[in-house]
């Protein structure tokens, strides 16, 4: 009621379970008339007209198919969405560095920066490979044409990496900075609990890189998750302070572990 109070024109539909961010991105799609379909999270507010910029960033970068508006974080001492935003897509480089915790110990590296694109000027577009569907706006007839969200990848997490991986093969996706969207972040990590996000989150990894790397490579992947959570599980005592309750983060590294040692 309260959409149809402020846009009367809003078409709303209430699932009667959840179908997962994929299964309802496709849903809504399917419902769009527009040539331009544009993904938010629910936890995105507009600042100003976030719409013409990223028309006009269509009209004038013809071979994009898809644009990435910026998101800028809700609150102060939230993880800045430069670095959560804007990504390259998955390779052994970024998965030995997450995994074996380099990018714990130098959270500043240059591998890290050149993967999150944190070299790149923020006031101009320019092309990446991965941005957060959190606010993604795709050409409709490019997003069918490649499949849509996949909706494997459930109830969230790497079906955004997916669809970009798709995407590029159809175009170029653009960062644009002039539309901007607030972001809170982490909404959905927050109501499954960090025990439930993470085997969730590399279950959907794993699946990502059986379908775009191959059996092998998901073979090798599995095996480094498998020595990643290891590894968390043997300092996971000796450190001072962990982001998650101690006992949260016990359950959450046993059953990502068996999450790498398991069929999907």
């Amino acid at each position: 009621q309260q959409v149809h109070d402020f846009w009367p024109a809003a078409f709303v539909r209430q699932n009667q379970k959840n179908l997962g961010f994929a299964g309802a991105a496709n849903m809504g799609a399917a419902a769009a008339s527009g040539k331009v379909l544009l993904f938010l999270n629910p936890d995105t507010e507009s600042v100003g007209d976030p719409f013409s910029p990223l028309l006009r960033g269509f009209s004038q970068f013809p071979n994009a198919v898809a644009l990435a508006p910026h998101l800028i974080p809700a609150q102060a001492g939230q993880e800045a969405d430069e670095s959560f935003q804007l990504r390259r897509l998955p390779s052994w480089g970024q998965a030995l560095r997450e995994l074996l915790l380099y990018d714990k110990l130098f959270p500043n590296n240059r591998f890290f920066r050149r993967d999150r694109y944190l070299q790149q000027d923020r006031n101009s577009p320019f092309s990446v490979e991965q941005p957060a569907a959190a606010a993604l706006a795709v050409k409709r007839e490019v997003f069918w044409g490649v499949g849509g969200f996949d909706e494997r990848f459930f109830p969230a997490w790497f079906e955004d990496v997916d669809l970009c991986a798709r995407l590029l093969q159809q175009g170029d996706i653009l960062f644009c900075p002039e539309s901007r969207f607030i972001h809170r972040g982490g909404v959905a990590k927050e109501k499954l609990g960090y025990d439930q996000f993470l085997p969730v989150y590399y279950r959907n990894a794993i699946r990502f890189w059986q379908k775009h790397r191959g059996s092998l490579s998901s073979l090798c992947y599995r095996g480094l998750v498998a020595l990643g959570m290891l590894l968390r599980l043997l300092a996971l005592p000796f450190r001072a302070a962990v982001p998650h309750n101690r006992t949260q983060a016990l359950r959450a590294y046993f059953r990502t572990l068996r999450v790498a040692l398991s069929p999907l």
